[in-house]
């Protein structure tokens, strides 16, 4: 999958749009999402129509910040087990997620999809990368950190050509 593709297709006619990384920074490679969100929060806050939110482990906590934002869309980006090779990125169908092993949050991740969906009316993907491990205080494992920065250097590029 060519993520560049991927969000020149879903973000093509928004005009607003936010990054939500959740997962554990204690939990080696659950802590991808927030990787991505707190690179991309150094070199996209500039940008008015883009909200960069480093959700943690309870992204649900972040909803009314969204809802006031009034995003088109929304890219959720988390470690997520995809039964793929470790530091694979893919697109999860957001009705599909039941079936896919988030790491643990407070809110479960289709709950919060729902009530995003519903609150803020906007389209919702999910980005998940295939951790090697989530457990505590272990460093993230080389594939899933080079995966979250093929991540971050594909949004960084999508927003510079067209935001």
């Amino acid at each position: 999958m060519d993520i560049g593709n991927f969000l020149a297709e879903t973000l093509k006619n928004c005009k607003r749009w936010v990054v939500l990384g959740a997962g554990s920074e204690l939990k080696a490679d659950d802590a991808v999402g927030m990787l991505v969100a707190n690179e991309l929060k150094k070199t996209l806050s500039s940008y008015e129509n883009i909200l960069i939110v480093p959700g943690s482990t309870a992204p649900e906590n972040f909803t009314g910040l969204i809802k006031a934002f009034a995003p088109d869309h929304i890219i959720l980006v988390d470690a997520a087990y995809l039964e793929e090779d470790v530091g694979t990125i893919g697109i999860i169908d957001p009705d599909c997620i039941k079936g896919i092993s988030f790491s643990t949050h407070m809110l479960p991740f289709n709950v919060m999809v729902k009530y995003l969906e519903h609150e803020v009316g906007c389209s919702i993907s999910i980005i998940g990368i295939q951790p090697f491990s989530t457990e505590l205080a272990e460093p993230m494992c080389a594939e899933v950190e080079a995966a979250g920065f093929e991540l971050i250097e594909a949004i960084k590029q999508y927003a510079k050509t067209h935001c």
